[in-house]
């Protein structure tokens, strides 16, 4: 059964064992509060009709409707994904990124969980080219899904022995590795991160010389500017307070928020245009997926 998506609009809303007949019937087992986001349909076994419509969800657990909104998700699918957080922009979209540790993805699954978009990485540093990005691409699109790429960066100096020559040699790879794949529908993005046994050896004012000498080369390339992924306490970290990448578009990874109107970001942005709020949802038969919001709408 496919649910609507329903968001409390009342300060606080009583959460019920079934639909009562008088509302001082003592059915009440819990409370949620204003902004709170759930699945349900709509009840039919209402034996008084003057308490107005009353809501489920999955679990039985029934609901007050005129303490709920409706919500209309984009392109009109109802979204079939757990805990999505609270406060969702709206307009928004819901998106994933997979790269080849996705083994096999379910993608008709994706499609029918409202899923509307997919980054799809692309390359690593130069002469790493991910192995399922040409056949992820294809397939995603068949699925009607937006794509875009992304390009995990390793900011140093091995490819030309410069900050200048290694960013240009690595855009160049990320270029040329999209040229050979079904053409993407969104920008380029600049994944901008450690991982185990490896960080950028750059300091501050060199890694902002090879992020801006990366995005030059791929706006020249492309006529696109790229996105920026990272996370906050990372970039402030690596990048000087006076920077100036503000004007380029943020996706944010963070994993401990599930409020949308609680989104930090880093020093140098004034908002975020993409969320990533989860790295092990469920979506279909697919058990681990980074799951996404979407909020600017000039990437719709």
């Amino acid at each position: 059964m496919i649910m609507p998506q329903l968001k409390v609009i009342v300060n606080k809303l009583n959460v019920r064992s079934g639909v009562p007949t008088t509302l001082s019937e003592k059915n009440v087992i819990g409370v949620v509060r204003r902004g709170t986001m759930f699945e349900g349909y709509e009840a039919t076994n209402i034996q008084n009709s003057s308490l107005g419509k009353w809501y489920c969800d999955a679990e039985g657990a029934c609901y007050w409707g005129g303490g709920l909104v409706v919500l209309d998700p984009p392109l009109g699918t109802p979204y079939i994904i757990r805990d999505i957080p609270i406060h969702l922009p709206s307009p928004c979209r819901m998106g994933i990124d997979i790269s080849h540790h996705n083994d096999l993805p379910d993608w008709s699954g994706i499609n029918n969980a409202g899923i509307s978009f997919v980054f799809i990485k692309i390359s690593e540093g130069v002469g790493t080219p991910d192995a399922k990005a040409g056949q992820n691409a294809a397939t995603a699109k068949q699925q009607g899904l937006r794509i875009g790429y992304y390009h995990f960066c390793r900011p140093d100096t091995r490819n030309g022995g410069t900050v200048i020559n290694d960013a240009t040699a690595e855009a160049n790879e990320a270029i040329n590795r999209i040229s050979s794949c079904t053409a993407p529908d969104l920008p380029l993005v600049l994944d901008l991160e450690d991982q185990q046994g490896w960080d950028t050896p750059l300091g501050p004012a060199d890694y902002l010389l090879w992020i801006n000498t990366f995005i030059a080369k791929i706006i020249s390339s492309t006529g696109m500017a790229p996105i920026i992924y990272s996370r906050k306490e990372y970039l402030n970290r690596k990048l000087p307070f006076d920077h100036d990448l503000g004007k380029y578009k943020l996706w944010i990874s963070l994993y401990s928020a599930r409020d949308c109107n609680k989104v930090s970001y880093p020093i140098g942005w004034q908002d975020w245009a993409i969320w990533q709020y989860c790295e092990d949802g469920k979506i279909g038969q697919n058990s681990k997926l980074d799951i996404n919001i979407m909020k600017d709408p000039t990437l719709f």
